[in-house]
C-alpha cells in the first residue's frame, strides 16, 4: 500500500516535470496517454490491494520521514506566490502566503511541532479509496481529452500563446497533489498537498494570461489562501494537543473546546476550497479557463478536496453548533446558486452553479453528521464527479466546434451532433433524472434531514426541497434544447466528424461509468459507502439503501431510456416539420400569432431565464452576505467553545 500511494504521488509529479520540457506534440501526446494509463492502472491496483476495506495507516517506503521537506516546500511555494504576485502588482496574496509561512516557521523553529509518527503519515480507508478512484480514473480521462481539446483551442484562439507543455505539466502535478491530499493523515503534510492544488489551479485558470483570466486566477488564489491561513492556524492550535495533528484521532468522535475551534478553522478551509458562498466567485472565474481545467477543478479534483475534508471532519463536529452552521452554509449556498442558475444563459456557468450547489449539499450532509447523511454525501461525490466531468468535457467539445457557450445557440443539437448529444443526455440524467444515483442520494438526504429535531430540521428540509426543485428548471431547459431536432445541411452534419478521437476516448468511458455506477448502486452502498459511514459513526444504527431485484430491473430500464430515445431519433431523422398552433389560432411562417381584439404576438421557443422576475446578481450577492454571516457565526461558535 505504501509503495502504491507513493507511486501515485511521485509518478505524476515526475511526469509533470518531464512534460514541462517536452515541446514536441507527438512525443508529448504519447507521454500523456501512457502516463494516464499507468496512473489509472495503479489506482485500481491500490484499491485491489486494499483488501477487506479496514482502515490502514502507513508511512513512506523504508520508514523515511518527511523531515525538513515540508517546511522547504512551504518556503518554495510562498516565494513563488510573492514573486508572481509582485510581478502582476497584486499584494493581498503575498500577505496571506507570508502569514501561513510565518506560522509554519514559528512552529518549526520554536520546537512547537511534535514529531510525526512515521507509520501514521497516511490513512487509507473506504473514503480514501473512493477519492483515489475518482482522481485516478476521471483525472487521466480529462488529461487525454485535453490533447484534442487544446489543439482545437489554440486553433480557434490564435492570440493565446501556445504553452501546452506547461498546461499538461500542471495537470499532472495537480493529480499528484490530490493523491497526496486524500491519503494524508498527518495534517502538516496534508496542508502542503492542499497548497499544491491551490497553486496549480491558480496557474491553470490564468493559462491564457489575459487581463481577465489573470484577475480570475488571483481571485481563486486569494480565496483559497484565506482557507489556507485557517488551516495553518488550526495546525498551530492542534500542535499543543496530544495527537492533535493526527487526523484519524482528531475525527474519531465529537470534540469540544480548543479542538472544536480547530475543527471550525479546518471546516473554513474546506468551505473555501469547495467554493461555498461567500467564496463561490473564484470557481465561476475558472469558467474562463480551457474546458479541461473546468472539468478537472469541478469534478475529480480541487473542489472535491474541500468536501472530502468536511466529510473527514463530520464525526468531530456532529451535533455541535459548528456542525449545524457548516450545514446551513452548504444548504444556503445550494439554494441561492440554484436560483441564480435559472437566470443564466452561459452553459459553462450553469454547470459551475450546479457544481457549487452539489458541493453545498455535501457540506450540508457533513455538517449534520449522521451515517445516512454522510452516505448521501459520498454518493453525491461519486456520481457528481462522473456526470459533471462528462458534461464539462462535452461542453468543451461543443464550444470548440460551435464557438459559443450560450444555451440558446444549441437548438436542435441532437440532429446536429447526435453522438455528443447522447453523451450529454447521460450526464444530465446522472445529475437530476431518477433513478440515477445523485437523485437517490438527494432523496436519502431529505429523509435524513427530517430526523433533525426542531426548527433547524424543518429549515434544512425546506431549503433542500426547494433548491432541488429549482435544479429541474435549468436542467429541463437544456434537455429540451438537446432533444429538439431538424434537418441539417451536409456541412452541419460534418461538424461532429471533426471531433478528435482523444475526446471520444475520454467522454464515452465517463458516460459508461455513470450508467454502470447507477446499476451497481446497491453493491456500491453495501460494500463501500455504507460500511465507511457506519465505521465513521460507530454508535449510530445503519439505515442505508437496499435494492431488491425488481427495483434494479426498473432502474436498468430507466437508465437507458433517454439515450435510447435520442439514438433512435438520430437513426430515423424523418422529422415532422409543422407550423406553430397556439391558443386556437394558427401562426404564419414568421411565427406571428393572432390575438384577441386584433393584437398579434410573436411565438418564441427560447428558454425562460426569469427576466424581469429575478435579478441573478442581486440573488448571488444576497446569498454571499447570508453565508458570510453564517460562516462568521461558525468561527465565533468555535471561539466561544474554546
Amino acid at each position: 500500500m505504501s509503495s502504491l500511494i507513493s507511486f501515485l504521488i511521485a509518478f505524476p509529479l515526475l511526469i509533470g516535470t518531464l512534460l514541462l520540457f517536452t515541446w514536441w506534440p507527438k512525443v508529448r501526446n504519447l507521454i500523456v496517454v501512457a502516463s494516464c494509463v499507468a496512473v489509472a492502472a495503479v489506482s485500481i491496483a491500490t484499491v485491489i490491494q486494499f483488501g477487506n476495506g479496514n482502515g490502514v495507516f502507513f508511512g513512506l517506503p523504508g520508514g523515511v520521514e518527511p523531515g525538513a521537506a515540508l517546511i522547504v516546500s512551504e518556503i518554495a511555494m510562498t516565494a513563488f506566490v510573492v514573486a508572481i504576485s509582485i510581478y502582476n502588482r497584486r499584494f493581498f496574496a503575498p500577505v496571506l502566503a507570508l502569514i501561513q509561512l510565518g506560522i509554519a516557521l514559528y512552529l518549526e523553529l520554536a520546537g512547537k511541532l511534535p514529531e510525526a509518527d512515521p507509520q501514521r503519515l497516511f490513512w487509507f480507508d473506504r473514503l480514501s479509496m473512493v477519492m483515489v478512484l475518482v482522481v485516478g480514473i476521471i483525472g487521466p480521462l480529462i488529461c487525454i481529452n485535453a490533447i484534442g481539446y487544446m489543439r482545437d483551442y489554440h486553433r480557434s484562439s490564435p492570440m493565446v500563446k501556445g504553452r501546452r507543455n506547461v498546461f499538461f505539466s500542471l495537470l499532472f502535478i495537480f493529480l499528484a497533489g490530490m493523491f497526496g491530499l486524500v491519503a494524508s493523515n498527518y495534517l502538516p503534510m496534508m496542508l502542503v498537498f492542499w497548497e499544491v492544488t491551490t497553486l496549480c489551479s491558480f496557474l491553470l485558470i490564468g493559462y491564457s494570461r489575459t487581463d481577465e483570466t489573470i484577475g480570475y486566477a488571483f481571485r481563486a488564489l486569494n480565496m483559497n489562501l484565506i482557507g489556507g491561513v485557517g488551516f495553518s492556524v488550526a495546525i498551530a492550535l492542534l500542535a499543543e494537543q496530544p495527537n492533535g495533528l493526527d487526523l484519524a484521532m482528531l475525527t474519531s468522535g465529537p470534540v469540544s473546546g480548543v479542538l472544536l475551534l480547530a475543527v471550525a478553522l479546518l471546516a473554513l478551509a474546506g468551505i473555501t476550497k469547495s467554493a461555498q458562498m461567500p467564496f463561490s466567485s473564484w470557481l465561476l472565474g475558472a469558467m474562463y479557463a480551457p474546458s479541461p481545467t473546468s472539468a478537472l477543478l469541478h469534478s475529480s479534483t480541487m473542489v472535491k478536496a474541500g468536501v472530502f475534508l468536511l466529510l473527514r471532519l463530520s464525526p468531530a463536529m456532529a451535533g455541535s453548533s459548528v456542525g449545524y452552521l457548516v450545514a446551513f452554509v452548504g444548504l444556503l449556498t445550494f439554494l441561492f446558486v440554484s436560483l441564480v442558475a435559472g437566470t443564466e444563459e452561459n452553459l459553462k456557468k450553469v454547470l459551475a452553479y450546479s457544481t457549487i450547489g452539489s458541493l453545498g449539499l455535501i457540506g450540508g450532509c457533513a455538517g449534520i453528521g449522521t451515517p445516512e447523511l454522510v452516505w448521501a454525501g459520498v454518493m453525491i461525490i461519486i456520481f457528481h464527479a462522473m456526470a459533471k466531468g462528462l458534461l464539462f468535457l462535452t461542453v468543451g467539445t461543443l464550444e470548440n466546434r460551435l464557438y459559443t457557450k450560450n444555451i440558446e445557440n444549441f437548438d436542435a443539437l441532437l440532429s446536429l451532433m447526435p453522438r455528443v448529444s447522447v453523451l450529454m443526455l447521460v450526464g444530465i440524467a446522472g445529475m437530476f433524472i431518477a433513478p440515477f444515483g445523485i437523485v437517490i442520494a438527494k432523496w436519502a438526504a431529505i429523509r435524513a434531514f427530517l430526523a433533525v429535531p426542531g426548527i433547524a430540521g424543518a429549515a434544512l428540509v425546506t431549503i433542500m426541497a426547494f433548491g432541488s426543485s429549482l435544479t429541474i428548471f435549468y436542467w429541463g431547459k437544456l434537455l429540451i434544447k438537446i432533444m429538439s431536432a431538424r434537418r441539417q445541411s451536409d456541412y452541419e452534419r460534418s461538424i461532429e466528424r471533426r471531433i478528435s478521437w482523444y475526446e471520444w476516448l475520454s467522454e464515452a468511458p465517463l458516460a459508461i461509468g455513470v450508467i454502470a455506477a447507477t446499476l451497481l448502486i446497491g453493491p456500491l452502498s453495501d460494500n463501500v459507502v455504507g460500511p465507511w459511514a457506519t465505521a465513521a459513526f460507530s454508535a449510530a444504527p445503519r439505515t442505508f439503501l437496499t435494492m431488491d431485484p425488481a427495483a434494479l430491473l426498473i432502474m436498468m430500464a430507466a437508465v437507458v431510456f433517454l439515450p435510447a430515445v435520442a439514438y433512435w431519433s438520430w437513426r430515423h431523422p424523418n422529422y415532422d416539420h409543422a407550423d406553430f398552433y397556439a391558443s386556437g389560432r394558427s401562426t404564419n411562417n414568421a411565427h406571428v400569432m393572432g390575438m384577441a381584439l386584433g393584437g398579434i404576438h410573436r411565438v418564441s421557443l427560447r428558454g425562460y431565464y426569469l427576466s424581469g422576475v429575478l435579478d441573478g446578481t442581486l440573488v448571488f450577492n444576497a446569498g454571499t452576505l447570508a453565508c458570510a454571516a453564517t460562516l462568521l457565526a461558525m468561527v465565533t461558535a468555535g471561539v466561544v467553545a474554546r
